[in-house]
């Protein structure tokens, strides 16, 4: 199997973030981001946040991982960190072979590129996100939906690609900032981490969910 993230998902979310960006402007996103604290922590057992499309999840061999400016989330015990050889601010953690991964990113209106007209949110983002995996030839099937994570409304993309690899996309606000969550992997990696990621994501770095 391939130990690479998709497609280097954050250059793709890079290049799709500035390409929607003013009338021809071809400089590169530009992102500040301010000096944060990485956290691994255990996780509790359970988790009494459940989604509106899932049951109540067990966290037992998880650990909580995160940053400030991103979130925090549990994952399997044996996933590690990891770092996409093209660079970005993102966060992520796998699996050891690099296969199943979870990436994240979190935009302020300035780190968006909101041009006139447009408006701050996550529809905005999500729109921006899903032209790019429509034209994308390594794509096979892409479906598009609402669904809420971690309480809040958010936009689902269900991707399949040729290869057979399988992600899910959700994009959502909360505060000030957009969130772009990205899981891929194994078909029952991704059905499996689903609701965990989907109702332990939070900006608290040792409660799930909140």
């Amino acid at each position: 199997m391939k130990n690479k993230s998709v497609l280097g998902s954050v250059t793709l979310l890079s290049a799709l973030i500035v390409a929607a960006c003013g009338t021809g402007e071809k400089k590169a996103l530009e992102t500040t981001v301010a000096l944060t604290t990485e956290a691994t922590t255990t996780a509790p057992t359970t988790t009494t946040i459940a989604s509106s499309e899932t049951k109540e999840v067990s966290l037992a061999d998880t650990q909580r991982v995160g940053r400030e400016d991103v979130g925090y989330f549990s994952v399997p015990k044996d996933w590690v960190a990891y770092k996409d050889p093209n660079g970005g601010p993102q966060f992520q953690y796998a699996s050891k072979d690099s296969y199943n991964m979870i990436t994240i990113n979190g935009y302020d209106k300035d780190q968006l590129h909101v041009n006139a007209g447009e408006t701050f949110g996550a529809e905005l983002l999500a729109n921006r996100l899903y032209d790019g995996w429509q034209y994308n030839p390594k794509v096979e099937k892409t479906q598009k939906e609402k669904t809420k994570f971690a309480g809040e409304d958010a936009f689902l993309f269900k991707i399949q690609l040729k290869d057979g690899k399988y992600l899910f996309q959700w994009v959502f606000q909360r505060g000030e900032k957009v969130y772009d969550v990205l899981l891929e992997g194994t078909e029952n990696t991704v059905a499996t981490l689903r609701p965990v990621l989907e109702q332990t994501w939070g900006l608290d770095s040792k409660t799930p969910g909140q």
